[in-house]
């Protein structure tokens, strides 16, 4: 009695573990709200609302699924001043534009692999490009059964198109709960996203301007990314995420005095999606 005492009470301290694998329905198209708020430096914010279509397509492969992506609401607002204002309006305008006129993306997606099939080209495209791809990844999803506690590593290479580089991602993964949202079991995943690179010679913009007064300018980026996100139990379904993020720029210009010198720019962003609704 005692023995068979000690095993119940083992078996209700175990653990609940569950298996994350995408089972989404083809022809169906998941609704997503996104909200964006910026910081750039002290200097200025700027809040982005925007809603994603996903859409399913069929013969997807097995544990994963082919997805056709676009923008049905994309708008920014800008708060800043003077010509801080006029240039990241400008900014602003072009990417809400391009976001809303690109043609669909298609990305195939599975368990550790992700490609992109086709997107609009041109750099306007890239800012917009991104936010439909980090939606869509699954890559952060373990594998197998797992318990909640469990923690596991991902790594992940991020394009830096416009400075003509790359950045090698380290993403610290955990099963934090497994636990009802809105009546629906569901499980939630921390991730924590860091890494740093050099940037290549010539990667900044007016580097070549630089270059001819005898400057030259030597570039590091850093991401530091934390994300909580909640995933229907049953098909792996995105239900919710919220994330923070930390990007930072760090310039050393080197070069005859007085001229040479150093910046930083930081960038500090929280953002939130939701599942909208499901159309099938």
């Amino acid at each position: 009695m005692l023995a068979f005492a000690a095993f119940a009470i083992a078996q209700a301290a175990a653990p609940i573990a569950v298996t994350l694998i995408p089972h989404y329905m083809a022809g169906s198209t998941l609704y997503y709200a996104v909200a964006i708020h910026s910081d750039l430096g002290g200097k200025a914010t700027m809040d982005t609302a925007a809603e994603i279509a996903l859409r399913i397509l069929p013969g997807s492969p097995a544990g994963g699924f082919d997805t056709e992506m676009h923008f049905t609401k994309f708008a920014t607002t800008v708060h800043a001043s003077g010509q801080v204002l006029a240039g990241l309006q400008k900014q602003a305008a072009t990417t809400d534009h391009a976001a809303l006129t690109m043609t669909p993306a298609r990305f195939q997606v599975a368990l550790g692999k992700f490609q992109v099939l086709a997107r609009q080209a041109g750099p306007d495209y890239d800012q917009p490009v991104e936010m439909l791809e980090e939606l869509v990844r699954t890559d952060a999803l373990p594998t197998g059964a797992t318990a909640v506690g469990s923690q596991w590593t991902r790594h992940r290479t991020r394009d830096l198109p416009t400075m003509n580089a790359s950045v090698a991602l380290t993403l610290q993964c955990q099963l934090t709960a497994v636990a009802p949202v809105a009546g629906q079991p569901a499980a939630t995943i921390t991730v924590h996203s860091l890494g740093n690179t050099t940037l290549p010679p010539n990667a900044l913009p007016g580097s070549q301007a630089m270059a001819a007064q005898g400057l030259v300018p030597e570039a590091t980026v850093a991401f530091d990314t934390a994300a909580t996100s909640v995933y229907r139990v049953a098909d792996a379904v995105l239900l919710q995420t919220t994330s923070q993020t930390s990007n930072q720029m760090h310039i050393k210009l080197v070069g005859p005095n007085p001229q040479a010198g150093s910046q930083e720019s930081d960038i500090n962003s929280t953002a939130s999606v939701k599942l909208e609704k499901i159309v099938n």
